[in-house]
């Protein structure tokens, strides 16, 4: 099984406040589409061709319609400007499913970057006329370590005019994504080196909407998170068991649950007295378990860190959730392990089962997962 990893990175055209272009990820059972389109002009009017392009396409595509139909219904919905006889929003399209076969649809968009052992070329693909229009289509097997990249013309066009006469084009975006794939760690690393390369050729100041998709192709990352005993004593030791054969790293949040786990493996639960943020209750430490938090608060407070990616990437935060959070967030598939037991500090009886906290707290967290691409699964023990 392979996965995409995939990021996204954009600059809005000099003066204005609404990118022009639209990207959409969508991430169904069994494979990733991502949508890229470039609305005709720039600002507001384009913002909207390009997002009604994307929602529709990824929209069908969800929904089990054949790339025929999509370029069709897009092609028969948005129509021709008739003073420049081109299309008012480009379209790409690349579905790559968890074998590694992609299939792309490219229309009035530049070629798609196939990144592979140090070469940069163009995604193979054909013309074929599909709704009264001449698209290119290609299908290939990915293998792991493959890097895609789709950019819009603000990428091509950079420094056109200016630093660059006739603008960077294709071959010097390929001539730098082979320098920077080397160097590259992630996609969100590429995506950013790539774009700041843009915004320095425009010297600041974009002429064109700048949109920069970065496709990783690997091993799926995976993490277990234990949250609360089991239903019934009697399959503690069983749980425990399976939990320990998953594949990734461990994570068991409560106090409860960390105990139980202690006895089951025969090995001691040493509470770690290292305050790293006052709100937190302190980690512990338990010999083949990865990390070890308190429950609810930590777990809640993992997702308000969750929602700012952007400072986990800083190294400086050691707190219980943070640490959670940057788990999570660098995992592509999460497995979450719920405890069917009732903490009576977490749960009235004489409630709703709908109002338990820790049934609360493991929504929020898988909502705020699967908003950043993640792959969840809850199972009930």
């Amino acid at each position: 099984m392979l996965h995409a990893e995939v990021n996204v990175a954009q600059l809005c055209k000099h003066g204005e406040e609404l990118c022009g272009d639209n990207v959409q990820v969508t991430r169904t059972g069994d494979s990733v589409i991502v949508v890229v389109s470039d609305g005709l002009g720039s600002g507001v009017k384009a913002n909207i061709l390009a997002t009604l392009t994307t929602k529709i396409a990824s929209s069908m595509l969800a929904r089990g319609a054949s790339l025929d139909d999509v370029v069709e219904t897009i092609a028969q919905t948005l129509p021709v400007c008739k003073e420049r006889k081109i299309a008012y929003s480009t379209l790409q399209i690349l579905r790559i499913d968890q074998q590694g076969e992609a299939t792309l649809v490219e229309f009035d968009s530049p070629r798609t970057f196939l990144c592979r052992a140090g070469h940069v070329l163009p995604f193979p693909a054909q013309d074929r006329t599909i709704g009264g229009k001449t698209v290119l289509v290609g299908q290939m097997e990915l293998q792991e370590n493959d890097w895609l990249t789709l950019v819009s013309d603000g990428a091509v066009h950079a420094g056109i005019g200016g630093l660059l006469p006739l603008g960077l084009g294709w071959n010097g975006v390929a001539a730098r994504l082979s320098e920077d794939v080397v160097k590259a760690s992630d996609t969100h690393e590429l995506c950013n080196s790539l774009l700041n390369c843009c915004e320095g050729y425009y010297l600041g100041k974009p002429g064109d909407d700048t949109t920069i998709v970065a496709i990783k192709i690997r091993r799926p990352r995976r993490v277990n998170l234990m949250v609360g005993p089991p239903a019934s004593p009697e399959h503690d030791a069983a749980v425990v068991s399976r939990l320990l054969a998953a594949p990734g790293p461990k994570i068991v949040s409560g106090g409860t649950t960390a105990t139980l786990v202690s006895r089951v493996l025969g090995k001691p639960l040493k509470v770690s007295l290292e305050y790293h943020d006052p709100s937190i209750p302190p980690i512990a430490h338990l010999d083949g378990i990865d990390l070890v938090t308190e429950g609810v608060l930590t777990l809640n407070a993992a997702v308000d860190r969750l929602r700012s990616a952007k400072e986990l990437r800083q190294p400086g935060r050691m707190d219980g959730a943070s640490l959670v959070a940057r788990m999570l967030m660098e995992s592509d598939h999460v497995h979450i392990w719920a405890g069917g037991a009732v903490n009576p500090a977490h749960q009235n009886p004489l409630l709703p089962a709908a109002m338990n906290i820790k049934l609360q707290v493991i929504g929020r967290l898988r909502t705020q997962l699967e908003a950043m691409g993640k792959v969840v699964h809850i199972e009930w023990v």
